[in-house]
Order: structure tokens, then C-alpha cells, then sequence
């Protein structure tokens, strides 16, 4: 599972265009310590470019040589790499990687509709959870299929010929891990779940958003901006992909899908408009509703809602934003506020990964 699999599509989209072959290299397993893990995706041109990191610069230039050959043969293969004891020397350049990393290359053009890339770019597009079973040894290497709520989808793989993989797949939706299994010939089948894309909404277009959306979108997560003054100062300044909407406070849930909504961030710095647009959010609420400001604002803000309102959106409303990591600047608070929204989105405790306390290097 990857959340970055949207980083690759605007290549993608722009390769596709030009009619060109490409090769899509999926880590299906992994041993040991590994820079990522199963699911993660890299694409490669017929020029060598690649798009996106699986080895951390590891084993890319090797792997580029390998995508170029199965380019030319039209062929799905696999490959591994193994770092662990001495031969991380070679492939690890010393790092430490420690692990075994097997990859998946399939070649992808307009003969076989660019599939299955095709259909993980398009539901990306419309915000839907999937999950990809593929074969990557055997006969039928290469070949897929594909489950969402929707439906599921043959890309080589018949879904009535395999009712327990595809079985194995819907039992996965919604947030289920990815698993590698076999079918009845031995052959090995990565079952990959092709998560949600976040959606972060962002009320208030001021100065101080900008690094919000600028740092929501470096993490691949769809953002849109809502305001309800015509004019404001970050109005030109948000990363290219951001989607801007004018929404009166009282009215949010007719310029934004609320049931599409990840988390929320109320920065207007007005605090009649605050109420309206949190009265708004408390209808469909999202996972996260970050406000702005002290303790004591979010008090009175909280006031203003009905019994109902407050019902609503009581396990969800944080204020003050964000991770206490000691910034005081519009960048360091909108990493602060990001990392926390991205540690409630992932359920996890924003703990230290050695373990060890929070310290100071002063």
C-alpha cells in the first residue's frame, strides 16, 4: 500500500499522451530493512527517466537498465535485489538497507491500454479505495484483477476462474493491508489495496493557507481552498492543483462534497464566519476539524453550536492546531498542523521511531 501512487500520474497522464511505452515497477515483496515496501510504485520511459523511488538510490540505475529490456520484449519480469550482509557493498553502497526487495516489471503502451495502470489513475481521480491482485511469477505473470466498490475488473485474470482471489480482494475493502498468496498452480499474487486519496479542505484562502495547501500537496493529498470573501492576499499564491471555491459559511455543503472531505482547517481568522462554516462541517463531519487560535477561542466557538452540532463534531475538533515541535512561523505551523492531521488520517501516535523521548538539541 502507497500513498504516493498519485505523484505518479501527471507523468503518467503526459507519457500516455505522447503514445509512449513505459515500464510500471511494483515492489511486491520484501525481507528484512527496506527503503519501501510491498505496493510501492516507480515508472521508467524508453529514455531512462524515471518517476518516483524505490531504493532510495540504491538499485534505480540498475533497475532503469532492467525496464528497458522489458520494454523491448514486451514481457512482464521480475527482479531482486539483495542487500543484506555483504552485498548491501554492491547494491546498498553501504547504507544499511538489509534487505531483500523483489520487483515486478510490466511493460505498459497502447496495446494493452496502459493496463492496470489505467484503471488506478482513473479511480484515484474519483476518490475510490481499490485493491489490484497480481500474479508475478508463474504463467501468468503480469496479469491482474481488480476489486472497488464499483465492481471488480478482469485485466487478464477472469474473476470467475479465481473466486477465492477474488474473494481474498473484497474481503480487503475498505482498509484492508496487502498480502502476497498463491493460486492453485503455485504461482504468487501480490494483493495490493490502493488506498483513498486524503482530501484536506482548507476555509480560509489568507496568507498564512498557503503553506497548508503547499505542504498538503507535496504529500500528494487533494486540497481545496473555500472562502468567502471575494478577495484575499493568498489568493495567487496557491500551488498549481489546489481547487478554489467561494462558499458562504452557512452554505458550505453546496460548493464542497462534505462526505468526499479527509480533514478540515478553519482559518478565516473571523470568528462569526468560523461559526458558520464549523455549523456547516458539523452536517457531514470529516475525521479532523482543526481551529485556529487559543484554547479560549475554540471554547466560544464550540458555545455558538447546537446540541446537535456540538454532538457532532465533539471527538473531532482540535484547537490549537498541530504537533508542539516549537515553530512560530506560518511554515512551522503549517507543519506542525499537517503532521498532526496526517497522524490522525493514519492512526498513528506520532511517537519517536527509536522510541526515545522528545528532546531538545539545545
Amino acid at each position: 500500500m502507497s500513498r504516493d501512487f498519485p505523484a505518479l500520474i501527471p507523468a503518467f497522464r503526459e507519457l500516455k499522451a505522447r503514445g509512449e511505452a513505459i515500464v510500471m515497477c511494483t515492489i511486491v515483496e520484501t525481507e528484512g530493512s527496506t527503503y519501501r515496501k510491498a505496493g510501492a510504485r516507480m515508472l521508467v520511459d524508453g529514455s531512462g527517466n524515471y518517476y518516483g523511488v524505490l531504493g532510495g538510490g540504491c538499485f534505480e540505475g540498475d533497475l532503469v537498465e532492467r525496464a528497458g529490456v522489458a520494454i523491448d520484449s514486451g514481457t512482464p519480469a521480475l527482479v531482486e535485489y539483495d542487500m543484506r550482509g555483504d552485498e548491501d557493498l554492491i547494491w546498498g553502497l553501504g547504507l544499511g538497507c538489509n534487505g531483500l526487495v523483489k520487483l515486478l516489471l510490466e511493460p505498459l503502451s497502447p496495446t494493452n491500454g496502459y493496463q492496470p495502470l489505467t484503471y488506478l489513475a482513473e479511480g484515484v481521480q474519483a476518490r475510490r479505495e481499490m485493491v489490484l491482485a497480481t500474479v508475478f511469477t508463474g504463467p501468468r505473470i503480469g496479469r491482474s484483477l481488480a476489486l472497488d466498490t464499483e465492481g471488480v475488473t478482469a485485466i487478464g485474470l477472469p474473476p470467475d476462474e479465481f473466486p477465492e482471489l477474488t474473494e481474498a480482494c473484497r474481503q480487503r475493502l475498505p482498509g484492508g493491508r496487502p498480502d502476497v498468496t498463491k493460486l492453485a498452480d503455485g504461482s504468487s499474487v501480490l494483493i495490493d489495496v490502493i488506498p483513498r486519496q486524503h482530501h484536506l479542505l482548507i476555509i480560509g484562502a489568507g496568507p498564512d493557507a498557503v503553506p497548508m495547501a503547499k505542504t498538503a500537496a507535496d504529500l500528494h493529498w487533494r486540497v481545496t481552498i473555500a472562502d468567502h470573501r471575494e478577495v484575499n492576499p493568498g489568493a495567487g499564491h496557491f500551488p498549481e492543483g489546489v481547487i478554489r471555491v467561494s462558499s458562504e459559511p452557512g452554505h458550505l455543503a453546496d460548493t464542497v462534497e462534505l462526505a468526499d472531505v479527509s480533514a478540515a482547517l478553519l482559518m478565516t481568522h473571523n470568528f462569526n464566519a468560523d461559526v458558520g462554516f464549523l455549523r456547516s462541517l458539523a452536517l457531514r463531519p470529516p475525521a479532523y476539524v482543526g481551529l485556529l487560535g487559543p484554547t479560549a477561542r475554540r471554547g466560544k466557538l464550540i458555545e455558538e453550536l447546537d446540541d446537535a452540532q456540538r454532538e457532532a463534531l465533539k471527538d473531532r475538533i482540535r484547537g490549537p492546531v498541530g504537533l508542539n515541535i516549537g515553530g512560530e512561523s506560518p511554515a512551522s505551523i503549517a507543519l506542525a498542523a499537517i503532521a498532526e492531521i496526517h497522524t490522525c488520517l493514519e492512526g498513528a501516535d506520532a511517537s519517536s521511531l527509536d522510541l526515545s523521548p522528545s528532546r531538545s538539541a539545545a
